[in-house]
């Protein structure tokens, strides 16, 4: 029987968050534990494993280890892991490998994970076939490419098609195995970041480039077509968006059709900006419209984007304007362990968040009771990674003059409506509730928002670029260098 080794690697690195990613942040699944955690679940391994079961093939599970969305991953750590990846799939022989990798991990001394991992694993296993998945954010490289055989990208954003791309990527890679198709890739690689607040697939700009691409997929020599937004906060030569098209043996058609989106995606350059309303604005705004739920996306504090989730600077908004019926939450494992001490209905007085850097705001001092104390671990039931349990650590709401503060220990990204329905909130039914996030909030309360405001708040996943103190990316490149 055919053995597939199935596992991957995964981090989406914030160059200019704060501090290094360790070993500490790391979760590691092993063998067996691979399938018991991620089977069933609407992950691209768990499309691997139930496409190996309908393919009739045998999964060898290896090493699945991820990190949260975070700073640079420390280069002792990424060459830890890196070794055990490499030695535990050689040590399987397998007959293929799938992955699932992010596509935008650097780490010090490493700025371009995936190609150096691959190059890595392809000396170590020759010419046994390897497929990946890549999130939509990756930063896809030429070297990347060269290492791959088969490959899948997200289509969206909010990602609900992981599970699909993961079906994908294991059919592509049994066809190649019988010679069914003869991938020919080509990359291009148009000199552009987007911040991910414009990269959207409902609607805009990149849901036409997404649809282009899915005409193009209409020929029977493309195999498929990966576009990637890419993922502007990891300062390295690769990062921004790029255009991965893999044909049958047609090497020339694959390089005019990847060229051609990536104009696509150029000449749409204008159209990537984000309109944001000032903090207090927002808030007034919110206020205004009487039957909410209103979202304040706080994206420039995105946690899926590796910012801290601890700005304050919406949050003291929140307070000046009195804004009861509000929920924000803040990361803050201090204010926590302070409110577990006190128990729940009492009154404690603590400074909140800001605690991280000075990008994000400053502590705000509060006075609040402790409405609930309680572990905050859930599961997706939404269309975001279905079945994937979250452990979510100690939370603790608490009543701040009628805004109600979800105190986290730990970063959670707002993907589903279970990370507020566990702690006894029913979303649907709050006046305001603060995102910390881009886009892929959309997943848990696109269809209960009754108005949507960017608000323009500082921190490392801002959506004006400029800002940002860029070294290492290739050059010129929009919108840092337009004009």
């Amino acid at each position: 029987m055919t053995r597939i080794a199935v596992g991957g690697l995964w981090h989406e690195t914030n160059t200019f968050a704060s501090p290094f990613t360790t070993s500490e942040d790391f979760h590691v699944l092993r063998q067996e534990e691979i399938p018991r955690e991620l089977r069933g679940t609407r992950t691209p391994i768990g499309g691997f494993l139930d496409w190996a079961s309908l393919a009739g093939v045998a999964v060898v599970p290896a090493i699945f280890a991820w990190a949260l969305p975070s700073g640079m991953v420390e280069a002792a750590i990424y060459e830890t892991l890196a070794s055990q990846f490499v030695e535990e799939i050689a040590s399987l022989r397998p007959d293929g490998v799938l992955l699932d990798l992010h596509g935008a991990m650097a780490a010090s001394g490493c700025e371009d994970v995936e190609a150096d991992l691959l190059h890595r694993l392809r000396r170590a296993i020759g010419a046994t076939p390897i497929g990946v998945v890549l999130d939509f954010h990756a930063n896809t490289s030429p070297e990347f490419v060269s290492a791959v055989d088969v490959v899948a990208g997200y289509d969206t954003y909010p990602h609900i098609d992981p599970y699909d791309r993961g079906l994908e990527v294991g059919s592509l890679l049994m066809r190649f195995m019988h010679y069914e198709v003869n991938p020919s890739r080509a990359i291009v690689q148009p000199p552009l970041l987007i911040p991910p607040q414009a990269q959207g697939t409902a609607a805009g700009a990149m849901a036409e480039v997404m649809r282009r691409a899915h005409d193009e997929e209409r020929d029977p020599a493309v195999v498929n077509i990966v576009v990637a937004a890419g993922f502007p906060y990891a300062d390295v030569p690769c990062a921004g968006c790029s255009v991965v098209v893999t044909s049958n043996g047609a090497p020339d058609l694959a390089r005019g059709v990847a060229g051609d989106l990536a104009r696509v995606l150029w000449n749409s350059r204008d159209q990537f900006g984000v309109a944001q309303v000032p903090p207090d604005e927002a808030v007034a705004q919110a206020l205004r419209v009487t039957d909410g739920p209103v979202i304040l996306v706080d994206s420039a504090d995105n946690v899926g984007g590796g910012a801290p989730g601890d700005g304050t600077v919406l949050l003291e908004a929140l307070l000046r304007a009195r804004a009861k019926g509000a929920v924000i939450p803040i990361v803050d494992p201090a204010v926590v362990t302070a409110a577990r001490r006190a128990g729940e209905g009492a009154v404690i007085a603590a400074d909140v968040g800001g605690k991280t850097d000075e990008r994000h705001g400053r502590p705000v001092p509060v006075g609040g009771r402790v409405v609930r104390l309680q572990r905050g671990d859930f599961a997706y039931r939404g269309s975001y990674m279905t079945g994937r349990r979250v452990q979510a650590g100690w939370v603790a709401l608490l009543d701040v003059d009628g805004v109600l503060v979800v105190v986290r220990e730990q970063k959670v990204m707002p993907f589903d409506q279970q990370e507020l329905s566990v702690l006894g909130l029913e979303p649907a039914r709050c006046r305001i509730i603060v995102v910390k996030s881009a886009i892929a909030w959309r997943a848990a309360y696109g269809t209960i928002a009754r108005a949507v405001i960017e608000v323009d708040t500082p921190g490392v996943c801002t959506a004006n670029l400029k800002t940002l103190p860029y070294r290492r990316v290739r050059r010129p490149v929009a919108p840092l260098d337009e004009g």
